[in-house]
């Protein structure tokens, strides 16, 4: 590659002669324009880009002196010679301080004298041009790989990972980054998914990874050049956002909340999604950053009702919904009884109601575990559970009080129930008998009759008989009373109950023919069957 070459000097005869002193290509060089004074020399580089301006020192108007101090600022990359016809101090020195690599005299100018000028020149340049070169080149890796490296920093300085001299190392890479530096302040998000465990079932484990690095791909992009995005763990992501140092502590706190606002009208407007959102104070250096995270992250835990010293038999965070009452809701909607889901529901309701100062946190976990199960419960059914996504969302914010839980929560599993009856009966049955096995599931505690069947669907009694016998294989009264014995043995498998208050709440008015009846159709007695799935 030649290097371009500028003559900025008032004398024509001297730029005459500048041009045609030597081969200028056969030296690695192309000549390539001439200016007659320091302005219009500044529109020249501006124009040609050279990377060498041979420059006069006395010119009228713009000195030399001072044109190579405005190309030394203005073009720092255009080496420069002085030239003159005079062998004065000031020339010299004020042309060598500003960057000169040499100053020659007009009078003496000669191959011999410029040669070798240029030959150092020539190495500079292509050192240098080497040098960017092989800078532009990890500049574009590193743009390419930065993202991910800032993220993997990020998250390891958040959870306090690595060795002191690591951390070091992690914070050290954030001071070449436009964010992280320590003489900006610095305010930490720390931001979860509501009902992150029903978006698991709801996703394979690719697409539950895609959402998860699109949530963190739209946090970067709100938070720009100022900042950076991590996912952490179970629906939560870090998010740090720098500022300069403003005069305004309040202008600053605009942007933050600005900031925070749009990250949760983001998750709403493009993930139909909701979370918890809280953010540190502000601080100014970045290595004390996992101090803010734990900080935080109590406050989230606070705020979801969770209590970290209360943890369940086998590790994790404390269930709200008990053992037994998740085994009552289990059976009730695998029977399709809706009294008795609404039954459990109200006895946890209950006690969400006797958590005091805490109910609103016990709510929020509550009903984000109760969601969860209906999810679970629809899914293993085979029926669509995107309606209960939908009423997830909706039923956003949480419920304030228990009473409102309590609604919120019945009319959901009611509908569930439904929707799990409709799903059975129009799989197996036609329309009426259908409708007859749904009605059965509804009253079967309390009782009812083919008659008032037939009268509630508008046939008459022998045709529901027939048709109920042709696709059940039983009776109208041995289908119901084999569902009783179905439902208590699904009770007794939860263990909530004792046998004697069983028997009654599935509709028999006689122990000892309860007793007869279910080792008929079971195999062996409600006590032994109980033991065997109790212990």
């Amino acid at each position: 590659m030649l290097l371009k070459v500028i003559s900025v000097d008032d004398e024509l005869l001297v730029r005459n002669h500048l041009r045609s002193l030597i081969d200028w290509e056969n030296f690695g060089f192309t000549f390539c324009g001439e200016a007659c004074d320091g302005n219009e020399g500044l529109q020249l580089i501006s124009m040609i880009k050279p990377h060498l301006a041979i420059v006069d020192m006395n010119m009228p108007g713009m000195g030399g002196v001072e044109l190579v101090r405005q190309i030394a600022e203005l073009h720092p990359q255009v080496r420069i010679i002085a030239l003159s016809s005079y062998d004065s101090y000031d020339y010299v020195r004020g042309s060598l301080h500003y960057g000169a690599m040499d100053y020659l005299l007009k009078h003496s100018l000669s191959p011999s004298t410029l040669i070798p000028v240029l030959s150092i020149v020539k190495e500079k340049v292509h050192e240098e041009l080497a040098k960017q070169t092989a800078r532009d080149r990890e500049r574009l890796k590193w743009e390419s790989a930065s993202p991910a490296v800032s993220q993997s920093y990020l998250k390891e300085l958040l959870i306090g990972a690595g060795t002191l001299e690591e951390r070091c190392h992690y914070a050290e890479h954030f001071q070449d980054m436009p964010y992280g530096r320590d003489d900006q302040l610095h305010v930490l998000f720390l931001m979860k998914l509501m009902h992150v465990d029903s978006l698991s079932l709801r996703m394979n484990e690719q697409e539950f990874t895609l959402y998860m690095r699109s949530i963190t791909d739209m946090a970067m992009q709100i938070v720009g050049d100022s900042g950076c995005a991590v996912y952490l763990e179970k629906g939560t992501f870090g998010v740090l956002f720098s500022l300069e140092n403003e005069r305004s502590e309040h202008a600053m706190q605009q942007r933050i909340e600005a900031k925070k606002s749009r990250l949760d009208k983001s998750l709403e407007l493009y993930f139909n999604a909701a979370g918890f959102i809280v953010r540190s104070p502000l601080f100014d250096r970045l290595a004390s950053i996992s101090n803010y995270y734990t900080e935080l992250r109590n406050q989230m835990d606070k705020l979801q009702g969770y209590k970290p010293n209360v943890e369940k038999s086998g590790g994790g965070q404390a269930s709200f919904v008990t053992l037994n009452q998740e085994k009552e809701l289990l059976a009730a909607a695998e029977a399709c009884d809706a009294e008795a889901t609404s039954r459990v529901i109200r006895d946890i309701a209950s006690a969400c109601a006797a958590s005091g100062h805490a109910l609103p946190q016990r709510v929020a976990s509550t009903s984000a575990e109760l969601f969860q199960l209906a999810v679970k419960i629809a899914q293993k059914a085979g029926i669509d559970a995107e309606w209960i996504f939908q009423e997830m969302k909706a039923g956003l914010p949480v419920p304030q009080s228990a009473q409102a839980f309590e609604q919120n929560l019945i009319a959901l599993y009611v509908r569930l129930i439904e929707e799990l009856r409709m799903h059975d009966t129009t799989a197996r049955y036609t329309r009426y008998v259908g409708q007859a096995v749904r009605i059965i599931q509804q009253l079967y505690s309390t009782g009812i009759t083919l008659e008032e069947t037939a009268e509630q669907l508008r046939i008459t009694p022998p045709y529901l008989s027939r048709l109920f016998k042709e696709e059940t294989g039983s009776t109208f009264t041995e289908y119901m009373t084999a569902y009783r014995i179905d439902r208590s043995a699904q009770l007794i498998r939860t263990g909530a109950s004792s046998i004697k208050e069983i028997y009654q709440q599935v509709g028999f008015n006689n122990y000892s023919y309860f007793i007869k009846l279910f080792k008929e159709h079971m195999g062996e007695t409600p006590h032994v069957y109980a033991n065997k799935h109790n212990k």
